[in-house]
């Protein structure tokens, strides 16, 4: 019989899930993982009876966790109709393999205009805004003094292997709306309004556990431009902002999701919800390593129901997982 493990779909320099995975493998669960920067020579085969044999290793997954596995990260050569299809082809069997695994974690990642429509019917609120492809122009739809221009899906691109290229969140004044140097004329984009608010959390939510943290700083970009100047440390959330971001990630079938939420006029304001947010930056800010824990603790409970196996912790677990990681 094929051995059950948990399947961890990423890239070579994902931090967070060489901590998880070995912290897993520590207390028994098996991990396989396969970097979308690693495939050259990898052997694959996903057989009838839904059993996964990756470099002769035959396993099924228990728990698929798709975080940052992008193809686009894989050197190629060759015709260019040639490598496409081959990025493309492994993006459908990593997206079809977390759907068909009894647990996933990343495979449901609704965008930024279904999580607004789910977060207004929920009664949370959110930020006036639209999409379009001419900000300047759409202004006239959205009157506001200032407004937050952002790309509609994620806020870098890798367009070659190993070299990200950034286009992040900008705080403009309406006069400044032309477009975004780099992108071309047309490219559809998020135009909201700036909402003048008192706090911003950063809030994860890994199974049934919630962390978060106020973060401090003078411009949206600056956790990745100066993230010196920017501070941050673990709270209890307003009971406002934890109620939305259960009821988001409930509404959403989310396991795991780092929400984005503002804290204006004593009401939650929600930004957006990454479903591969990474956590080792907030923590080591912060000095703390409890989102680790939760998601290890998460992960485990998954591949326990999906093996049947229904122990609970035992006391040198918790302990173990409690100790935290050298800093």
């Amino acid at each position: 019989m094929a051995e059950r493990c948990v399947l961890l779909l990423t890239r070579r320099g994902d931090r967070e899930a060489t901590e998880v995975s070995g912290l897993l493998r520590q207390i028994g669960v098996p991990v396989h993982r396969l970097d979308a920067d690693g495939l050259a020579d990898v052997r694959a085969v996903q057989g009838m009876d839904g059993e996964l044999t990756l470099d002769g290793h035959r396993f099924a997954p228990t728990v698929t966790w798709l975080r940052h596995f992008s193809p686009r990260a894989a050197p190629l050569s060759g015709a260019a109709g040639g490598r496409m299809v081959y990025r493309d082809a492994w993006a459908a069997l990593a997206r079809q393999l977390a759907l068909a695994s009894p647990a996933a974690i990343g495979a449901a990642d609704p965008g930024q205009l279904v999580q607004r429509d789910r977060a207004r019917a929920l009664g949370v609120r959110t930020p006036r805004g639209l999409v379009t492809t001419d900000p300047a122009d759409a202004a006239g739809l959205l009157p506001a003094e200032r407004y937050v221009l952002k790309v509609l899906d994620r806020h870098y691109v890798e367009p070659e292997p190993g070299r990200l290229d950034w286009y992040l969140p900008r705080v403009l004044d309406r006069d400044r709306l032309a477009g975004v140097p780099g992108l071309p004329r047309g490219t559809p984009m998020v135009l909201q309004e700036y909402v003048e608010h008192d706090a911003e959390y950063r809030v994860y939510l890994a199974g049934d556990a919630l962390y978060a943290f106020e973060v401090v700083k003078e411009r949206p970009e600056d956790v990745w431009t100066r993230p010196d100047e920017v501070r941050v440390r673990q709270v209890r959330p307003p009971d406002a902002v934890a109620s939305a971001a259960r009821a988001l990630a409930g509404d959403t079938g989310a396991v795991y999701g780092a929400f984005d939420f503002l804290w204006a006029r004593d009401e939650p304001v929600f930004l957006e919800m990454n479903a591969h947010g990474d956590w080792h930056w907030f923590e080591r800010k912060a000095g703390v390593d409890v989102v680790t824990r939760a998601v290890v603790r998460t992960v485990r409970d998954l591949h326990r129901a999906a093996v049947g196996d229904a122990r609970p912790a035992a006391v040198s677990l918790l302990a173990f997982l409690g100790a935290g990681r050298g800093r």
